[in-house]
């Protein structure tokens, strides 16, 4: 059916999920719409697409509204320029307290943090009004280390990004991404004073989480005076090989021990020394499929929020995974990806483009940054190119296409189709109920 992958719609077999050869799942990603129909009725929608817009009359509802979408300009990872980005990331430091077995920057780790003065000339030119053509702009502290441990750059930079603000006309939301071992009194009274949302990195379960982070009394310590803060935390929790399948665990403690939590966010680790081989990789993910779906269904009982970033993707229709970062260093440079953020890190020089130079200058090397964006997209992957789910991808993660082998990644497509199209099949539910049946009682009387 190329004429309909022409036009970005798909169209899915039901086998998998219901014993129904004869029916199909539309999907049109990019116009945001999808429908269940026979082999005959998908045969009349491709030859109406194909003499569109002179197509029998019966079809043209249908059609248009599989084939509007979102124009390029307007679609999530579009940031063309530097000076188009309305999030800006900043790693206070190379330094942290924790030794996390799977940690992504441990080969980055020195004493070295940031130069205050370095803070203040990327925020004057991140918070301005001159600049964006929005009154909303977002900061994210986080690791680099662990930036509490270099309070005085924090605190400074939520007071400085707070003035210029106000004086810029700008609504700004932040977040700081923390262990939250070192939590205090004074930190929650300041986020609260600067509406700051604390996402902690936290493996819920004592065991695991000394196992694979340690000081879990402490996390928990920090955890609960978080509870004080006007906006409460997210707690962000990595999923290995040893907490997979215990997911649904997770989200019942989470219940019992921390009910302030209302968001969770399960995500794979990236790890090409744990994903090296495909047999237990593919095993890991077949485990992640049920174990997240089980614990994201006990969440909603709870009035948990149990999401991961293939979830988070089904919302957006992109281009790329991400937009490229615009991430501040301790060295006072701008990397496009947080996990790439130390000279001591491979591809440290490739990733960065832009620095705060010893004069408090901020120079950007605009060529470079559009090299680095036109790289990892759905255009220059070609197994992208038939692919239901790319609009919702982006042909994946810059890292994890960067690490791992062929075979991992083919892998990890496998599974993001599997996991999307059963998310998929979710939200249609959700539409034939509100419509007075469910998707099942739909398709079995069809």
């Amino acid at each position: 059916m190329n004429v309909l992958l022409k036009n970005n719609i798909y169209v899915l077999p039901l086998e998998e999920h219901y014993n129904r050869p004869d029916l199909r799942l539309i999907y049109a990603p990019v116009a945001g719409n999808m429908m269940i129909a026979s082999e005959e009725e998908c045969a009349g929608i491709e030859n109406a697409v194909s003499v569109w817009p002179h197509c029998r009359e019966e079809y043209k509802e249908v059609v248009e509204a599989l084939m509007d979408g979102v124009p390029a300009e307007e679609r999530d990872s579009k940031v063309n320029n530097v000076d188009e980005f309305l999030l800006m990331y900043v790693l206070p430091n190379y330094i942290c307290n924790f030794s996390c077995s799977y940690c992504f920057s441990a080969k980055g780790r020195s004493n070295k943090a940031l130069k205050k003065e370095h803070l203040k000339a990327a925020l004057d030119y991140f918070i301005d009004s001159n600049r964006v053509k929005t009154d909303r702009l977002a900061i994210s502290y986080l690791g680099g280390g662990e930036p509490t441990m270099s309070w005085d750059v924090v605190k400074f930079g939520l007071e400085y990004a707070d003035m210029l603000s106000k004086e810029h006309g700008i609504r700004m939301m932040t977040t700081i991404v923390t262990n939250g071992s070192r939590i205090t009194e004074e930190m929650v009274e300041v986020f609260s004073r600067y509406n700051v949302m604390a996402r902690v990195s936290f493996e819920i379960l004592p065991e695991i989480q000394n196992l694979q982070r340690g000081q879990y009394e402490n996390v928990c310590r920090g955890l609960d005076l978080l509870k004080n803060c006007t906006t409460l935390p997210i707690v962000r929790s990595m999923i290995t090989p040893d907490n997979v399948s215990l997911m649904p665990r997770m989200v019942e403690e989470l219940h019992n021990r921390f009910p302030h939590v209302k968001q969770a966010l399960f995500d794979p680790i990236t790890s090409n020394e744990v994903f090296n081989e495909v047999g237990s990789t593919r095993q890991f993910y077949n485990l992640y499929y049920d174990s997240f779906l089980e614990a994201r269904k006990l969440g909603a009982l709870y009035g948990i929020d149990v999401a991961c970033a293939p979830l988070r993707n089904l919302n957006m229709v992109v281009e790329r995974y991400c937009t490229g970062e615009f991430c501040l260093t301790p060295e006072g440079t701008i990397t496009v990806c947080h996990q790439i953020s130390s000279p001591n890190e491979k591809n440290y020089n490739d990733f960065i483009y832009a620095c705060v130079d010893e004069s408090g200058k901020f120079n950007v090397d605009n060529d470079k940054f559009h090299s680095l964006i036109r790289r990892d997209t759905i255009y220059t992957n070609p197994k992208c190119a038939d692919c239901f789910i790319k609009w919702n991808c982006g042909g994946g993660c810059m890292m994890q296409n960067s690490q791992y082998k062929q075979e991992i990644l083919d892998v990890i497509c496998d599974f993001t189709r599997r996991f999307s199209k059963t998310l998929l099949f979710e939200r249609l539910d959700e539409q034939y109920k509100d419509a007075g049946e469910s998707l099942d009682e739909y398709i079995a009387n069809y």
